[in-house]
């Protein structure tokens, strides 16, 4: 008995039946448990798809994936990617090739804009003092004159207190006058200054030079009426019979023009805006004060452009006195022959140059412990300075030394200028010169008429009257305001 239900226990009869139905509830617990575990996986993965196909007899229903593709605003450079890339480490030789296949094709299309980096520095136009000859107007390119080089080095700008006493003595002996060696103490003292080479205009600018410029559409102020009133850096450019009834200039607020008699005669009545503008608008500068002075005394620096002594021959001033005191006035430009090739830097009118006015800005040089190179003057002021005397001066203010000033919007027709420039504007070398020695002058007697006005009130004076023609048609005479006498400007700085 006791091995019989040893052996009931083990294989047979109740209790091994009781045992199946136990196995059998343990693997359902446990089946239950892992398609728990699989589905909470599936959810937390996003594998619910696929879950879903298991549900749906094993057929998976994918998730459309859609691309959008947008234009890139312009503009846009489609960029080309290399067909050769990057591949992972251990492609086999044909899988690369297929790689770079496929990234070919698929980059063909693809459009790319790519942004400029936040660090690169902007790209800055050139900046030019003035324009290129290129882009000058052809109008006013044709009408520029000639350059003359002038050598640079040290010289001894300025004069001292003895020869401007000498020079004072001689407007009584010589003159019949006076002149205050005072108006000379703004030259004092002299001192070296350094000026490298450079380029000047053989003569003074001509109202044909000038009227180009104004009527010049090229030059962009052709486009505008009434230009010369604000056209010059928003400044007044030059007086015309609208701004003074004594002005050689004709003007319909569109063209200018002026008798064909004096157009080759300086241009007066010019401010200093004026002046900068031409010659900015023709490719060129005004000369600074030390220029000026250089190319007037050259490298023997004296007093005058061919001596230490005054030629009355070589210069046009108030002396020698007219034989009809009516012909008053300013020569064509070029009449008066002087060193190197360069005319009229003694008289005819005087010349704006580049440089505010400081009465004490030589000392201010001379106290320098330094050579000085290439001055520009004072970098303010209320005055710009001239040089050369005037056709209405006596010749003390005629030297090459002597310094005058006035306002820039102070235009006097006794005033006018020439331009300068760092090179010969054609890159080669200009520095042909004239005669070095004394030649005479050229035009002395002939060429156009004499110019007629009152004649000034003084022998020292500047004449606020301009030059105009004797015998010009009744339109074109100025009329003066009053019978009494004409206002005048004193020459000195």
């Amino acid at each position: 008995m006791t091995r019989q239900n040893y052996g009931s226990l083990r294989g047979g009869g109740t209790a091994r039946r009781s045992g199946a139905w136990q196995w059998t509830v343990i693997g359902f617990v446990f089946g239950f448990g892992c398609a728990a575990i699989v589905g909470l996986v599936l959810v937390i993965t996003g594998g619910t798809d696929a879950l879903a196909g298991v549900f749906s007899g094993g057929r998976a229903t994918p998730t459309a994936l859609v691309m959008v593709i947008t234009s890139t605003s312009l503009p846009v450079t489609a960029t080309i990617e290399p067909t050769v890339g990057i591949v992972p480490t251990g492609t086999s030789t044909t899988d690369q090739a297929q790689i770079a296949q496929v990234a070919a094709t698929a980059t063909t299309n693809i459009q790319v804009a790519v942004q400029p980096s936040a660090t690169t520095p902007p790209t800055l136009a050139p900046v030019t003092a003035a324009p290129q000859s290129s882009q000058i107007a052809a109008d006013l390119s044709s009408k520029r004159s000639p350059l003359i080089q002038v050598p640079g080095g040290v010289f001894e700008m300025g004069t001292k207190a003895q020869e401007a006493a000498i020079a004072a003595e001689e407007c009584t002996s010589l003159w019949e006058s006076k002149c205050d060696p005072n108006e000379a103490s703004d030259s004092f003292p002299p001192h070296n200054v350094t000026v490298s080479p450079f380029y000047i205009e053989d003569k003074e600018v001509t109202y044909d030079q000038y009227l180009t410029f104004l009527n010049s559409e090229q030059a962009g102020m052709g486009a505008r009426n009434a230009k010369h009133k604000n056209g010059c850096e928003g400044q007044l450019c030059i007086e015309t019979r609208t701004e003074n009834q004594n002005s050689n200039i004709i003007s319909d607020t569109q063209n200018y023009r002026v008798n064909a008699a004096i157009s080759n005669f300086p241009v007066a009545g010019v401010t200093w805006y004026g002046a900068e503008a031409y010659c900015t608008a023709v490719g060129r500068r005004l000369p600074t004060e030390a220029e000026w002075e250089r190319a007037a005394r050259w490298t023997g620096n004296t007093i005058y452009p061919w001596g230490n002594d005054f030629v009355v021959t070589n210069a046009r001033t108030s002396r020698p006195k007219e034989t009809d005191n009516t012909l008053v006035g300013p020569k064509p430009v070029g009449s008066y022959s002087q060193f190197n090739g360069i005319y009229d830097m003694a008289g005819n009118v005087a010349e704006w140059v580049s440089d505010w006015y400081d009465p004490l800005y030589y000392t201010t040089l001379a106290n320098s412990t330094t050579t000085i190179v290439d001055p520009k003057g004072p970098v303010a002021g209320t005055q710009k300075v001239l040089r050369g005397g005037s056709w209405d001066a006596l010749p003390f203010y005629a030297r090459s030394v002597h310094r005058q000033s006035l306002p820039p919007l102070g235009p006097t027709l006794w005033a006018g200028f020439r331009c300068a420039n760092n090179t010969s504007d054609t890159g080669a070398a200009a520095g042909t010169t004239g005669a070095t020695g004394n030649t005479a002058p050229v035009g002395t007697t002939g060429g156009a008429a004499p110019i007629a006005t009152v004649a000034p009130t003084s022998d020292n004076a500047q004449p606020a009257l301009p030059p105009t023609l004797a015998g010009l048609p009744a339109t074109d005479v100025p009329v003066p305001t009053s019978n009494g006498p004409l206002p005048t400007l004193a020459s000195g700085g």
